[in-house]
């Protein structure tokens, strides 16, 4: 008897089981990662920094950490400093039909890019490819992206700084306009 009660009990739990492993689920259909990050570039971006993207040797003694503003630096760069400080008005407008646009001062970040061009995400969203009318193609790393803020560069994205004679890896930091 007692072993008819729990092989009754034992089909009790498992019966539900089966029923709800079998009902078929609603799956929602949402857009992939790099769906959604190519509706976030679409737009006006305003540069608001370039940061050091790798802990440099400081020419005033100690270590220059990531992150630093090369903003904040360029009074004290007589060479690079006014480069610099020419990109405080870059406005990067990114079309949603694939072009772009560059208005302000990118000799000093992206000498290879034109003011004008194709772009594309491309590595599942992780890297924007800027393809110039003269078909120079600038990836750039898309460290972070959400609605409002970009972060592009790594520690393959560089800016020469002449005081130093090194090209420095970089972060390029824009603002949703």
């Amino acid at each position: 008897m007692k072993r008819r009660l729990n092989a009754i009990v034992s089909l009790l739990l498992i019966v539900p089981l089966f029923f709800i492993a079998s009902c078929k689920k609603e799956e929602t259909q949402g857009e992939d990662l790099a769906t959604i990050k190519e509706g976030w570039v679409t737009g006006t971006w305003k540069q608001t920094d370039i940061q050091l993207a790798y802990p440099i040797p400081s020419p005033f003694g100690g270590t220059l950490p990531v992150g630093t503003s090369l903003h904040d630096l360029a009074p004290f760069l007589p060479y690079t400093g006014p480069m610099i400080t020419a990109t405080n008005e870059n406005v990067f407008t990114f079309e949603p039909k694939g072009n772009y646009n560059l208005a302000g001062s990118t000799d000093f970040m992206l000498p290879n890019t034109t003011t004008s061009g194709t772009w594309n995400l491309q590595v599942y969203g992780s890297a924007l490819h800027l393809l110039s009318t003269d078909d120079t193609d600038t990836p750039l790393w898309v460290d972070k992206i959400d609605s409002g803020n970009l972060k592009l560069g790594s520690l393959s994205t560089t800016v020469y700084i002449a005081e130093v004679d090194a090209d420095i890896p970089v972060y390029f930091l824009f603002e949703k306009q």
